[in-house]
């Protein structure tokens, strides 16, 4: 009777942990590895979510969430059928603070939940004084003032998802053969000694005429003259992923085209708000502005990539 009353005691949670309680735990832990790339992350930097589940059929009902917001999952492209990944793009402007990604899933017909912080911290970003602008590209007149507000709906709507799957095979390549930085992302820029803005893209070095290939392959969703950018390229990889390409002298490629990973878009130019022909890249990860370099990285870790640096050189 004795034995009987301390095995009741024990499935009750009396006088210890629950039994039940430490099984549903350990299957729960078990079942599912989750992680992030970093338990910190700068703003205008792309955290990854990884998911990886340890036997296949046993979870179900998956959802990830930051904050109250979910966060749409894709399969993931180099773990076994059944893993899942979602890159996060932190805003530049967003909040210095904690921050936390939320995992919920059944397993076993019990409900089960894990949250994985993580820091958003300062980015490492500067300020740059760039002199020679046409005064009429840094103070638009009322006429350019309204053709600013229309391209911005046009390039708002541009980036809106239309596919959601997994486009790319494989992490992004550079859209130039030289790889060398005139100009950093997230870098604050003074025109004509205005403060305009912080430096949403990459520059890289193009010579007038040089050739500008996609990163990756995607569906062009605007090629259009646009008064900051000039001749400008914008091209959807899936996963909540575009890029851009701007200041070209020529395109090569219109809306709607499927263009494949190095094919040719356009050669680059001083087209829009420049002072010199070069290559503007940016990177948007569901919407929010990233630094390409950063996501690049982020993908290469995605995609089981080794590392690639670019040169920095002064312009």
């Amino acid at each position: 009777m004795k034995i009987i009353t301390m095995i009741v005691l024990i499935a009750l949670g009396l006088g210890g942990e629950s039994f039940f309680e430490q099984a549903r735990i350990y299957r729960g832990v078990k079942a599912l590895e989750v992680r992030l790339s970093s338990p910190e992350v700068a703003n205008g930097h792309t955290l990854l979510f990884e998911c990886i589940p340890k036997t296949i059929d046993t979870v179900f009902n998956l959802t990830v969430a930051r904050d109250t917001t979910a966060l749409i999952l894709y399969a993931h492209p180099t773990e076994p059928s059944g893993a899942f990944s979602v890159l996060v793009g932190i805003p530049y402007y967003a909040k210095l603070r904690s921050d936390t990604i939320h995992v919920e899933w059944t397993e076993m017909d019990r409900i089960y939940d894990r949250s994985l912080p993580f820091q958003i911290v300062r980015g490492p970003y500067k300020s740059e004084v760039i002199r020679g602008v046409p005064q009429s590209r840094v103070t638009p007149s009322a006429a350019d003032y309204r053709r600013i507000a229309r391209e911005r709906r046009i390039i708002g709507e541009a980036y809106i998802a239309i596919r959601d799957s997994v486009l790319m095979d494989a992490t992004f390549s550079y859209p130039v053969e030289k790889q060398t930085i005139t100009s950093e992302y997230g870098t604050r820029r003074v025109f004509n000694g205005q403060l305009r803005s912080y430096h949403g893209g990459l520059d890289l070095r193009a010579y007038e005429g040089t050739p500008i290939y996609a990163a990756q392959s995607g569906t062009v969703k605007l090629s259009q003259n646009l008064f900051y950018s000039g001749n400008h390229v914008l091209i959807e990889h899936g996963m909540g992923i575009h890029s851009s390409y701007s200041h070209m002298s020529k395109m090569y490629v219109k809306h709607g085209d499927w263009v494949e990973k190095g094919q040719r878009l356009g050669l680059s130019g001083a087209t829009g708000r420049v002072t010199a022909a070069h290559l503007h890249w940016t990177v948007n990860i569901n919407g929010v502005g990233v630094s390409p370099l950063q996501c690049f990285e982020v993908l290469n870790t995605l995609f089981k990539t080794p590392n690639a640096a670019l040169r920095k050189e002064k312009r």
